[in-house]
């Protein structure tokens, strides 16, 4: 008897998941456990990689009265965990990437060169110009990504049933 392919399909896919991808809708919920980057050790980064990136996400999307920013949000970890799993030519950008901003840093404030950056950000001329659309791709990707980026900052509430969609509320969008 010759197996159907779909059946050998199913038995393949079946078995190369992980447990972990089974709960995917625990994740899913409302009440979902911490992130398992609460815990991630860095195996990309550099210590010295780790702390640039830290502050770099931060001042990308800091704390404010609405929400704890991207430290808090464990972005440098979602992107330690992103470009370790990566290319090497990834891996090779992000290196060369941080040491630009390092190295600009020397003569200028982090903050300085960060704003110098995101004003290439349509038409990059330098390197530093050209990491800050990866840079804060991967900051964005890891805060909106995140438990507190999706439910403290975005007030996602998910997973419920509406009998109806809600209207607009915006004043200018009521004419």
């Amino acid at each position: 008897m010759q197996t159907e392919r779909r059946t050998l399909l199913k038995i393949l896919s079946a078995s190369a998941l992980p447990v972990t991808a089974l709960d995917a809708t625990v994740q899913c919920a409302g009440n979902a456990p911490a992130s398992d980057l609460a815990n991630h050790r860095f195996v990309f980064f550099t210590p010295a990689e780790q702390a640039l990136l830290e502050t770099l996400t931060d001042l990308i999307i800091p704390a404010d009265d609405h929400s704890p920013g991207a430290r808090a949000a464990r972005v440098p970890a979602f992107a330690d965990l992103m470009i370790s799993t990566g290319t090497d030519r990834a891996k090779a950008a992000w290196r060369s990437g941080l040491a630009a901003f390092a190295s600009a840093a020397q003569s200028q404030s982090l903050e300085a060169v960060l704003a110098k950056a995101a004003a290439e950000e349509e038409r990059p001329t330098t390197d530093v110009g050209r990491f800050f659309i990866d840079l804060k791709r991967m900051t964005v990707d890891g805060y909106y990504t995140s438990n507190l980026g999706i439910m403290q900052e975005l007030g996602y509430i998910g997973n419920q049933h509406l009998k109806a969609a809600p209207g607009c509320d915006h004043p200018e969008h009521k004419a």
